[in-house]
């Protein structure tokens, strides 16, 4: 019960927070609005020129900040959410790599055994020196009459 208490805490508190900043950034958005459509109605004196375009540059140099905010995107969260995937992603890599490791030393293992294998069997054959295996050619084959009246009829026999 506590645990939901604070977890409805936690979410009620995220969620006014991310009210507030929607809510700044479109107050914010309003005034550099207001702001542009002030200064370009009114003439700006050249003592204080190089002072409000310094300022004006650095409001409409984080309206995509405050944009991104109003979207219900924060800034801060994208990063937080990059660093994870590319933690993610070194995690993925390493898995890949003692997979491929892995998949080396098994097929090197079985390899190995095949090997030993020939060479046990090649050096207890009772046929060292002869060939066993009589039957070279599919045509050598003789068939079961059962299963002969199933196969295809080859036109060059009927010929």
């Amino acid at each position: 019960m506590v645990k939901e208490a604070k977890r409805t805490f936690k979410e009620r508190s995220q969620m006014d927070k991310a009210r507030r900043g929607w809510w700044f950034s479109i107050f914010f958005l309003i005034v550099i609005v207001g702001l542009v459509g002030f200064l370009s109605k009114t003439q700006i004196v050249g003592e204080n020129k190089d002072i409000l375009v310094g300022i004006l540059g650095v409001l409409t140099g984080s309206i995509s900040s405050m944009m991104a905010i109003a979207s219900g995107r924060d800034p801060a969260e994208v990063d937080e959410l990059k660093d994870l995937l590319a933690a993610a992603n070194a995690d993925r890599q390493a898995l890949i790599s003692r997979l491929r490791d892995a998949h080396i030393q098994l097929e090197l293992r079985t390899q190995q055994i095949c090997e030993l294998q020939e060479s046990v069997i090649e050096k207890l054959s009772i046929f060292r020196g002869q060939n066993p295996i009589k039957t070279k050619h599919p045509h050598e084959v003789s068939l079961k009459p059962a299963v002969e009246e199933w196969m295809p009829v080859d036109r060059d026999e009927e010929l």
